[in-house]
């Protein structure tokens, strides 16, 4: 007898395109890269971790919740870990492709360190492949609207334990209130879903699976691309930091290094809003480094797919504006 998995007729759900297969079809789905990140230390079990000054508070506390130990590293002018990082036999080096710009970094690292002790952060970085290493991890809800997500590429046996299918329910406010309303009424919601992601590991919602399923990646990645490009071509001459532009692919945004005083909350007022990564890595940064830079005076502007060049334009005007007040009369 033909069976089919799915209710007929009815209620319509929310209109969707045509479901496609996941741009990354193999990948084991988390509902956050920290818990998939918790799920390979459980499994993994390592003695050490070396993990960069430069992160996030969120990827160190399931090793502090599991008691493995952490060795801080250092980052140079490259973002590459300093000489220090010799990692023993059954320890582990996490390193992040930062902003999705340092794929020829990434290649050295895949040389420098034994790739079975490597795990590759691609949370800024979704258009990089997985790297033949011991795990890659992605967060696919920083360059799209989802309400969960996180993606783990690794040959270690991982658990996966289910979710609550109504939990992407709570933490999709935000998306629909921007589309509903503006940005600012659903900033509050965006703040509230965010708190509610913890360190354990849990499945991605069937939701979140669902709508990464309807994404044109290779359109969404042709927009960023030409946005970071119309970007650097007309900010890069007052950009202090030195990414290469030239194999930007997919990037999570254009990442403006400037010391100019007030200029991201002069961009917050003509409501250009821009993140901060990341103020909680303050305490454990070199304040000569480059992290210190980045944490401090580095504006994230953003190149993803819900823009084309007109808003590209509106960003360069008002940044050139700001920092060469005289040149527009």
């Amino acid at each position: 007898m033909t069976k089919f998995s799915d209710a007929i007729g009815g209620y319509f759900p929310l209109e969707l395109p045509r479901l496609q297969a996941h741009f990354y079809p193999n990948l084991a789905l988390f509902s956050s890269a920290r818990g998939a990140f918790y799920a390979l230390v459980v499994s993994g079990k390592p003695d050490a971790v070396w993990v960069p000054r430069y992160i996030c508070d969120a990827m160190l506390s399931p090793l502090e919740t599991l008691q493995i130990p952490v060795k801080y590293y250092s980052l140079d002018s490259q973002l590459m870990p300093d000489s220090e990082v010799v990692p023993a036999e059954n320890e582990w080096v996490l390193w992040g492709n930062y902003f999705g710009l340092c794929d020829v970094q990434e290649q050295k690292m895949l040389t420098r360190f034994n790739p079975r002790q490597l795990i590759l952060d691609h949370s800024q970085a979704f258009y990089s492949p997985p790297g033949d290493c011991l795990a890659t991890l992605y967060s696919p809800r920083k360059f799209f609207g989802v309400p969960d997500g996180g993606l783990l590429a690794t040959s270690l046996p991982v658990d996966v334990p289910q979710t609550d299918p109504l939990v992407s329910l709570t933490r999709s406010a935000h998306l629909l209130r921007r589309l509903a309303e503006n940005a600012e009424s659903g900033f509050a919601a965006y703040q509230q879903a965010e708190e509610t992601f913890t360190q354990a590991p849990s499945a991605m919602s069937q939701l979140t699976e669902t709508l990464l399923k309807t994404i044109d990646y290779q359109q969404c990645r042709k927009a960023r691309n030409e946005n970071f490009q119309f970007l650097h071509q007309h900010l890069g001459r007052f950009n202090e930091a030195a990414f290469d532009n030239v194999t930007a692919d997919g990037a999570l945004c254009y990442p403006f290094l400037n010391r100019t005083s007030g200029l991201r909350q002069f961009l917050t007022n003509e409501r250009i809003y821009t993140p901060s990564y990341w103020h909680d890595a303050g305490c454990r940064v070199r304040p000569s480094g480059i992290e210190s830079d980045f944490i401090h005076h580095l504006i994230p502007l953003p190149v993803d797919q819900r823009y084309g060049i007109a808003a590209m334009e509106f960003i360069v005007e008002k940044v050139a504006d700001f920092l060469n007040p005289s040149a527009g009369g």
